[in-house]
């Protein structure tokens, strides 16, 4: 049984205005595929929560952020949306009784069922949010957010903030100082942004004229229906592994997974030196770091890992990181417009369909990080599982790779790869994965373990 609880909400700031880079890069994507794209999931409420608690949440958030109430503006100017944000309005919570079923499935349920409904983004809020309860007694709360809206650093700002909020007035304790999106729209007009831009659409340029136009030979055997699938490979081996290379070349985790990536790329579907998308966070300025808005966009880099040691392609992928995250700030038009013209004078279009985004949390502690042992690393390699979660024909990347960590709380990253099927069969998708484990745990046993990759 759903039953909806209507929640009002009111906000400072109103106005209509252009998308920021960021809402147009995730608009660019909806276009082409037409279907959106969300963020969010299901977490288990605090014992002792009722409903009119999860309802001041939510009136709490939808009047704190702009971003939670914009909706799209249709109105023919520029070529594109606009937004407008309301300085109030009423959202609906669904409320749903699992009843018999285990609340933790009718989640899930209910975010599957969020997740596969486009969104209405002229008339919608792009929140969708639900209780579920056991007998009247809430368990889990689903939140979707549509990607307009928040991007996954959007999502952990949001959390931040949540955890300054008043529990008993469901009132703000601290003052919002990050910039909205209807002001950063607004910083991205002026002549200063706009320089950062046309530097990024050159180095751009660079990167796609040095790469060979092909980055991937032939065609899969295992053609599958729907076309584009998910597999998630979850490794406490991969873990391990990963802190002790980092404590061994005392550097963050970051690099040494991009480098195992880019090693396991070569060895298998990829070619050398490796090019790949990554996605950059772009909130680098104080007065975005607690933004609740879509920021990310992607950049490419390459990595030559031929004939050297694992330790050197860490190196390697640091550098090339730190220069990335110069040139992930751009008009997404514009370099457009920009990769169309290099299409052309090339003769054919530079395929940069393959992406690294390490989704884990910005915030976490590395610099403490102790070496396990080596006899564990080996053993963990017994509890290496994996599974498809996710089959569709909505256009996807030829290779999509997230890495977070394991939702259990046990030490484990969970990879999921996103693969077109048609261009790279599901067993050597899986493969991939594999690899990129067997990648890390080699070089973690063995100091002067090489990349395994010949010019």
């Amino acid at each position: 049984m759903t039953n909806e609880v209507l929640v009002d909400f009111h906000g400072q700031g109103a106005g209509v205005g252009e998308l920021t880079w960021g809402q147009r890069t995730v608009w660019r994507t909806v276009v082409k595929t037409g279907h959106s794209e969300t963020m969010g999931g299901v977490t288990p409420v605090p014992p002792g929560t009722t409903v009119q608690q999860s309802a001041g949440v939510l009136r709490y958030v939808m009047g704190r952020h702009q971003s939670l109430r914009t909706r799209l503006v249709f109105d023919g100017q520029d070529g594109g949306p606009r937004q407008r944000v309301y300085d109030s309005g009423r959202i609906g919570m669904a409320v749903v009784e699992a009843g018999a079923d285990d609340p933790g499935e009718v989640a899930e349920r209910v975010r599957r069922d969020y997740e596969d409904a486009d969104f209405d983004y002229e008339h919608e809020w792009p929140v969708r949010m639900a209780v579920i309860t056991k007998d009247g007694t809430p368990t889990h709360s689903v939140a979707v957010y549509n990607h307009l809206a928040i991007d996954a650093h959007g999502l952990d700002a949001l959390i931040a903030d949540l955890s300054t909020m008043d529990r008993t007035n469901f009132g703000p304790t601290v003052p919002l100082d990050a910039t909205q999106p209807l002001a950063l729209a607004e910083q991205q007009r002026k002549p200063n942004v706009l320089r950062n831009s046309e530097a990024a659409l050159r180095y751009w340029e660079r990167v796609l004229r040095t790469v060979s136009p092909k980055r991937v030979e032939g065609e899969s055997d295992d053609h599958r229906s729907p076309r584009f699938g998910d597999v998630a490979l979850t490794s406490p081996a991969a873990a391990l592994a990963t802190r002790a290379i980092a404590v061994r070349l005392g550097i963050d985790t970051s690099p040494v997974l991009l480098a195992a990536y880019a090693c396991a790329l070569a060895r298998t579907v990829g070619n050398n030196p490796v090019a790949v998308q990554i996605a950059v966070n772009n909130r680098f300025r104080q007065s975005l770091l607690g933004s609740v808005c879509t920021m990310a966009q992607t950049c490419p880099l390459m990595v030559d890992v031929a004939d050297i040691g694992f330790a050197e392609a860490v190196h390697r992928a640091r550098q090339a990181t730190m220069v990335t995250y110069k040139y992930a700030y751009y008009d997404p038009e514009k370099r457009a417009a920009m990769v169309a013209a290099v299409a052309e004078d090339l003769g054919g279009p530079v395929e940069m369909d393959t992406y690294f985004n390490d989704r884990r949390p910005p915030g976490r502690a590395e610099q403490s990080l102790t070496a396990p042992d080596p006899a564990e690393i080996t053993a963990a390699r017994g509890r290496t599982g994996h599974e498809w979660v996710r089959w569709t024909d909505v256009d996807q990347p030829l290779l999509y790779m997230d890495i977070d960590e394991a939702m259990d709380g046990t030490e484990a990253l969970v990879f999921t790869l996103t693969g077109d099927t048609h261009r790279v069969a599901p067993a050597a998708l899986l493969g991939l994965l594999q690899e990129v484990e067997t990648v890390l745990v080699d070089a973690a046993l063995d100091p002067g373990a090489g990349t395994g990759v010949k010019s």
